[in-house]
């Protein structure tokens, strides 16, 4: 097999000579990668001629070589290179020995006119035929397959003595030394993927479609890559070749590995520094701010916002806070100053600073808006994801403010910046945001929408993002909440709840979560579920002043829904704020002027406690009106006090009203496609229903009809528990507060009634309960599922 081998590559060496010499086209082109046997070509060529061989960049000039024929081994690491359009006419014969990737400027037309023969790898390599006549039909196909034709691979494979250490040795001394770093990496890249590479595949055919070598040349790579990765002058070119494969990262490593931090830092900032989680995704981003040493986190901006970033995106606001700190002292976290000292900080670490608001405990004022709008004009037109994110920045202001109108507006030009950056992570937190908003108006059919563009958005992103995967989970499962489906909903809120909220969060994302989340699970489990999930968010959240506030009023709602109002009176009074209760029974135009997300909570939760305490009392409607019609309410907030005054306009025997108030609202719901603010509203809906003057006019339009059907399949009765055991409302209404603990006096006090009347009242409620005693009757009242 030895003999023949050796006949065959002669035989091989032979025929591309001749080839050369007798070519009718003055130029001819060797052009094949390391170890198909060009330069070996040239070599033998040049001492058949008596000639020598020109090895350079640039091509040879008339001083340079006066043989009749030219040879010119062009460097493995030349780009681009032009031929002289002299040599087609002068009648000398031109060999050019070059890589597939060095672009020969020339040489198209050269061939074009006639001029030229390009002899590729095709050409190079034995053809099966070749093969067969030297080894037979039978052992042909074998060394096709194991080499692709590659000369020196068939007289090494057909050798019985070859072994896999040889062929490594073989590959990656004769053949992988003189690869260019590029092709280098190419290759690593390739066998890492076990398969071909998307580029360069038809450049590279004996390399890549040769299967008996695959073992060796993963070995031959890994040997000649990690010999010039030990090379720190090496680095730079092998980083460059990583980079240009789109393998960001890696380039950024090698860099780090060798030592050179000062370019792998260079390498960082090219590729947008904190902006990086956002193109290559947090597993990169961690590995790559884990290869700077600490005492960059003290000194560059670009890494210290970059592990900043990375703080935040963990949920670690106060950490984020003390990196900053750390590098440039206790100002860099009062906001106001950072932006407007544009001596001391550039605009980059302002606007970065800027986006840290979205996370923090900070109360937006017009100054900072005004500050904000400023840094816009520092950065041009086309600084796309600088000037996103202060649209992004500002966009949580006006959530905060209730300004949804302006809110998107400001989410459309965010959402075109990043759109234009090509970064569709940044537009699927846009959507996501656009999706909210709508939800917290009341408006599903909307937010449905954007949750679809949300999907599509986050399919985009080329690597795994679990925390988003979740976002864009809890989203979908509101916006079938609305529809009247929990069950999404509740599976999240089971599986996925905990590692959400150990994730990034920012505070309308946390309101947002608090709403639907607690009253799912209030409504689909029960009070103690829903009082449990907000505790696990107080623990979260512990240092988070605006969050506490949020999660106190919702505690205080999921009370009021499990009927127990005088526990949530007690969470409402302990809450240090402006906004009391003795505030909201005495303000009725202040209501309309509200403006604070927090005070405007705080003041529906307490005028919500009083409408079920006092429908009765003097002014009420006054009020729910005044607070109907402030422009900073949600939408969701309105509908619930459009009920409210339904609700009260019944107890002052005003039907007509209470009719009107209850068919428009359920009008508005049909139409934003909601039913979950509805659905908290049970307490005053199950006597709006209940009541048969009301409950049949509703059935005399489609839209009402539809919103009660929907209502009353997810557990809305006709008629309450209370009235099914014959018991009248101011007895149901009397036993749940003996039932928290409320003293005669209490109740007399909140009912407005005399001690006389509360006394009264409960022997009735006794008698019908078969009781003497308080213990007795809240026994009774738990048996017969009045109370939980």
């Amino acid at each position: 097999m030895a003999d023949t081998s050796h006949k065959a590559i002669d035989i091989w060496r032979d025929e591309i000579l001749r080839r050369i010499v007798t070519a009718a086209e003055p130029i001819v082109v060797l052009d094949a990668v390391a170890g198909m046997g060009k330069s070996t070509l040239l070599s033998q060529l040049a001492s058949h001629l008596q000639c020598r061989i020109w090895r350079s960049a640039r091509p040879p000039g008339e001083e340079d070589t006066s043989d009749d024929v030219l040879l010119w081994d062009v460097p493995t690491d030349t780009q681009e290179v032009e031929m002289p359009a002299i040599w087609q006419d002068e009648g000398r014969r031109v060999v050019i020995a070059k890589r597939p990737r060095t672009r020969l400027f020339g040489l198209d037309r050269a061939i074009a006119y006639g001029k030229a023969l390009c002899l590729g790898a095709a050409d190079i390599c034995f053809s099966r035929g070749e093969l067969e006549a030297s080894y037979g039909r039978t052992e042909a196909p074998r060394l096709l397959t194991e080499t692709g034709g590659w000369p020196f691979l068939v007289g090494l494979h057909s050798r019985s003595s070859r072994d896999e250490a040889t062929l490594t040795r073989f590959l990656a001394n004769d053949v992988l030394n003189e690869t260019a770093d590029f092709e280098l990496v190419q290759l690593s890249l390739a066998q890492q993927a076990a398969r071909s590479p998307a580029k360069g595949k038809e450049a590279v055919p004996a390399y890549l479609q040769a299967s008996g070598i695959a073992g060796a040349l993963a070995a031959a790579v890994d040997m000649v890559l990690a010999g010039r990765l030990g090379d720190s002058a090496r680095v730079p070119a092998i980083s460059t070749a990583y980079a240009a494969h789109g393998m960001q990262t890696e380039a950024i490593l090698v860099l780090q590995q060798a030592g050179l931090h000062e370019l792998a830092v260079r390498a960082f900032v090219a590729n947008f520094g904190r902006y990086y989680i956002f193109f290559h995704g947090s597993e990169a981003f961690d590995r790559v701010l884990a290869g700077f040493p600490a005492e960059l986190a003290t000194q560059h901006e670009g890494i210290v916002t970059a592990l900043a970033m990375q703080a935040l995106k963990r949920g670690e606001v106060l950490r984020a806070q003390r990196l900053l700190a750390d590098c440039y002292g206790s100002r860099a976290n009062n906001v106001l100053k950072v932006l407007s000292d544009r001596a001391a900080f550039s605009a980059a670490f302002r606007s970065f600073r800027l986006v840290m608001l979205i996370y923090e405990d900070v109360v937006l004022g017009d100054d900072l808006l005004e500050q904000s709008t400023t840094l816009l004009s520092e950065f041009p037109l086309d600084a796309d994801l600088e000037r996103g994110s202060i649209y992004n920045s500002i966009l949580e202001f006006y959530i905060r403010r209730r300004r949804f109108a302006v809110a998107q507006d400001i989410a459309d030009r965010a959402l075109f910046h990043y759109e234009r950056a090509g970064v569709p992570l940044l537009c699927f937190y846009i959507n996501l945001h656009q999706a909210m908003m709508h939800l917290m108006s009341g408006d599903a059919v909307r937010a449905r929408k954007n949750s679809t563009d949300a999907a599509e958005q986050l399919s985009r992103v080329p690597f795994d993002s679990p925390m988003d995967a979740r976002l864009l989970a809890l989203l979908q499962a509101c916006v079938e909440y609305e529809d009247g489906k929990p069950e999404p909903l509740a599976r999240f809120l089971t599986s996925e709840m905990d590692d959400f909220s150990h994730g990034e969060i920012w505070p309308s994302l946390i309101e947002f979560a608090l709403q639907y989340g607690s009253q799912a699970l209030s409504e689909h489990f029960s009070m103690i579920a829903a009082r449990g999930f907000l505790d696990r968010w107080r623990a979260y959240q512990v240092y988070n002043r605006q969050f506490r506030l949020m999660i106190e009023v919702r505690d205080a709602v999921i009370l009021q829904n499990g009927n127990r109002w005088q526990e949530a009176a007690e969470k409402l009074a302990a809450v240090q704020a402006r906004i009391n209760r003795t505030w909201v029974e005495a303000a009725v135009d202040e209501l309309t002027r509200l403006q604070d997300r927090d005070e405007i909570a705080l003041a529906v939760v307490w005028l919500r406690h009083i409408v079920f305490e006092m429908p009765g009392r003097v002014h009420l409607d006054r009020q729910l009106a005044a607070l109907a019609s402030n422009l900073n309410l949600t939408g969701r907030q309105r509908l619930c006090i459009e009920v409210w005054q339904a609700y009260v306009a019944r107890r002052r025997h005003n039907l007509t009203s209470a009719r009107a108030i209850l068919q428009k609202t359920f009008e508005n719901a049909a139409r934003l496609g909601t039913i979950a603010p509805l659905s908290e509203e049970r307490q005053f809906l199950r006597e709006l229903t209940g009541d048969r003057r009301i409950s049949d006019f509703l059935q005399t339009t489609p839209t009402s009809q539809q919103i009660l059907r929907r209502l009353r399949d997810t557990g809305l009765p006709n008629t309450t528990l209370g009235e099914k055991n014959g018991l009248t409302r101011r007895e149901t209404r009397l036993l749940l507060m003996i039932a928290e603990g409320a003293s005669n006096k209490f109740i007399a006090h909140a009912l407005g009634l005399s001690e006389a009347t509360v006394k009264f009242h409960l022997g009735n409620l006794y008698r019908k309960l078969g009781c003497s005693r308080r213990r007795e009757a809240i026994i009774a009242a738990k048996a017969l599922g009045v109370i939980s």
